[in-house]
């Protein structure tokens, strides 16, 4: 074999791979410090977007307030929201956001135990990461942390079922608020279906922390997640998003993958 031929092997595999970073956030419904979460946001915004976000509690004001709205204000990006709530004052929903096209149809499940103010959703999308490649990106927001973890236990199994059986054609990137601190006997049925942490508490700590001045109490919870399937994609690397200059109540992950 040529050395030629031989270094077009070893090259081969980088140059058909496709890089592409994910995070997930969610925005705190309050109203509280705005101006000054705003400048946090519109300051640190460069370093902690990503080309597919996703947002959970993604609110606007009926003043005109909206990090979300800041969020997408200076990039054109391909938005899937859905309202979950709207209390005439405020509205907010979920949503995912992309550099990259969102292909296909997009789609929304109410989960178990949604209320008629405090809906939980379940959102996917199929996006496009290349002419040859695309994949699904889901955002979940489950039920308050605290004495509702039976809710969220259906909740997740709710989830589990709908990738089985509506979404398992193409690798799946899933993430969201799941109100669920880390716990083995909670997630995993979603780690025997072929899903991995992208980060794991032990490596990034919490995203519900008590020096976070927005959370209310004496919590150093990871309650947000990345689920990617190692079949499919190779993390590159994973990290908190905000911290220390926090927009919200929860920091956020970015991660960044490698579409195998």
């Amino acid at each position: 074999m040529s050395k030629l031929a031989l270094l077009f092997l070893l090259i081969s595999p980088l140059c058909f791979s496709k890089s592409f970073s994910v995070s997930t956030q969610n925005l705190w419904h309050y109203t509280r410090d705005y101006d000054q979460r705003l400048f946090e946001l519109e300051s640190f915004i460069e370093f902690e977007k990503a080309d597919i976000m996703t947002f959970q509690e993604a609110w606007k004001h009926y003043r005109g307030k909206s990090l979300f709205k800041a969020f997408l204000r200076n990039e054109d990006y391909n938005v899937h929201y859905v309202r979950s709530n709207n209390t005439g004052i405020m509205k907010e929903g979920l949503a995912i956001v992309s550099t990259f096209q969102q292909s296909g149809k997009k789609h929304s499940f109410k989960l178990p135990f949604s209320k008629f103010f405090g809906k939980r959703l379940m959102l996917v999308s199929e996006i496009a990461i290349s002419a040859e490649k695309s994949i699904y990106v889901i955002n979940v927001h489950l039920s308050p942390f605290g004495d509702r973890k039976h809710e969220r236990i259906e909740q997740l199994k709710f989830i589990i079922e709908k990738i089985k059986n509506r979404f398992s054609d193409k690798p799946i990137i899933l993430t969201g608020d799941f109100n669920q601190d880390q716990e083995k006997d909670f997630f995993s049925p979603l780690l025997k279906i072929g899903f991995s942490y992208s980060a794991r508490k032990e490596k990034v700590g919490c995203t519900f922390c008590d020096d976070n001045p927005y959370t209310d109490g004496d919590w150093n919870s990871k309650l947000d997640y990345i689920f990617y399937q190692k079949k499919f994609f190779e993390l590159l690397n994973v990290r908190k998003t905000f911290e220390g200059h926090p927009i919200s109540d929860h920091y956020g992950l970015r991660a960044v993958f490698n579409l195998l």
